[in-house]
């Protein structure tokens, strides 16, 4: 009689329980594959953000350079020219001055 107990039990967990348990593990190994595949996609898309900025900051780094060069290029030539006016406006008092006396 145990062993027809223990029969008709190995017989249910083959036939009930083990095709349940098969997949189930199936759907754990295609979530995990899915879960793999969008994590992967994920990095991905971050590398390529991470490239992106990066060539912004280039070239925003760039500009800014460029921007200062002008700046720095505008006061050198604006400076350039208050020493020709200082220059040409002593030459107009010394020879007044020289007129003077």
């Amino acid at each position: 009689m145990s062993d027809n107990i223990l029969e008709t039990l190995q017989k249910l967990i083959q036939d009930v329980i083990a095709p349940g348990v098969r997949e189930l593990q199936v759907k754990a190994a295609a979530a995990e594959k899915q879960r793999e595949t969008e994590y992967k996609a994920l990095q991905d898309q971050l590398a390529a953000m991470t490239r992106q900025m990066e060539a912004q900051s280039g070239k925003a780094e760039a500009q800014y350079k460029a921007i200062m060069s002008a700046i720095g290029e505008a006061n050198a030539k604006s400076e350039l020219e208050s020493m020709r006016l200082v220059s040409a406006l002593s030459e107009r008092v010394a020879v007044l001055e020289a007129g003077r006396h």
